[in-house]
């Protein structure tokens, strides 16, 4: 019989204490009924030595032959997942005791959502970060900007992944998980469980640090396609234009002028139904894409 959860964690040369850390809080679960997927995905320092260290029937080992990178490493890690959920961990993060059996409960008592998250800190700072859960404000908060569902903190529906084909796309490299909840926002309903079950690292020459500016355009690239399907007529056109956006090719001023107004109509007609602390953070959010537009397209006109 398949266990009711499999937690999915990839590595890739972290630091022994973090590793460690990490493994430990897994295993020290009060829901026990898991596997635990790790899998090394070309690590050339000690993590085999300390993954094997561990005689834990629960953990089941795989060793990439090179480093295939995150995305690749977590959709083969999706495969091999047999769970009725796939709870994600980062080989550098940390789960409360409680964490499983929280999510477990709370997604098997909600049979129609699809992926939960926690509220989490960052190690090191007081205070918690408190994503709000109002019904109305996750969905939309979930397509429109980035941070709403900590990665770490992630349970997934086994079942809403398979029926639905959902992979993390290879083309959102450093926004692959922006975009996994985007796409599983739009075929199940989507929660955050207030209670901080999840401590991420925050490091200062972590990919995310080093990789700061192309991840901003990349999830802002997300949250303009998902504006697109939700709000334009004419998706063609905008998909075109943003492509260009994406590639940093010569977007024409009238071009520019069409995704600003479509920007802009967003903000205007942007539900009723949404809380105004979230509708406040989604305007920020999407005049800051204008601006990234505007200064990125001035740029391009300058060039050529």
């Amino acid at each position: 019989m398949s266990n009711l959860i499999s937690v999915l964690m990839p590595v890739y040369n972290v630091k022994s204490s973090e590793l460690k850390n990490s493994i430990e809080s897994i295993l020290s679960q009060t829901y026990d009924d898991f596997e635990f997927i790790i899998i090394n995905d070309g690590s050339t320092n000690d993590v085999e030595d300390i993954i094997l260290s561990y005689k834990d029937e629960r953990i089941k080992y795989y060793k990439n032959d090179s480093n295939l990178k995150l995305i690749a490493t977590l959709n083969k890690g999706l495969d091999v997942c047999n769970g009725k959920y796939i709870a994600r961990i980062d080989a550098d993060d940390y789960s409360v005791k409680e964490r499983l059996e929280t999510q477990y409960k709370f997604m098997e008592n909600n049979p129609e959502i699809g992926l939960s998250g926690t509220w989490f800190k960052i190690f090191s700072e007081e205070n918690g970060f408190e994503v709000k859960t109002n019904i109305n404000d996750i969905p939309l908060c979930i397509r429109y900007i980035p941070g709403c569902l900590l990665h770490s903190s992630a349970m997934m529906r086994t079942s809403v992944l398979r029926e639905n084909n959902i992979y993390y796309n290879k083309g959102c490299i450093h926004a692959e998980d922006f975009k996994m909840w985007s796409d599983l926002s739009r075929v199940s309903k989507v929660a955050v469980i207030p209670e901080i079950l999840t401590y991420y690292r925050a490091s200062a020459d972590g990919i995310c640090a080093n990789n700061k500016k192309w991840q901003n355009k990349m999830l802002q690239i997300i949250a303009i396609e998902n504006i697109i399907q939700d709000y334009s007529s004419d998706k063609e056109t905008m998909y075109s234009i943003l492509v260009k956006y994406a590639k940093g090719t010569n977007i024409k001023k009238d071009e520019y002028k069409i995704l600003c107004s479509l920007l802009e109509n967003f903000i205007k007609d942007l539900s009723p139904q949404l809380s105004d602390e979230y509708k406040y953070k989604i305007i920020e959010y999407s005049k800051s894409i204008l601006r990234h537009c505007n200064m990125e397209s001035k740029i391009i006109w300058m060039k050529n």
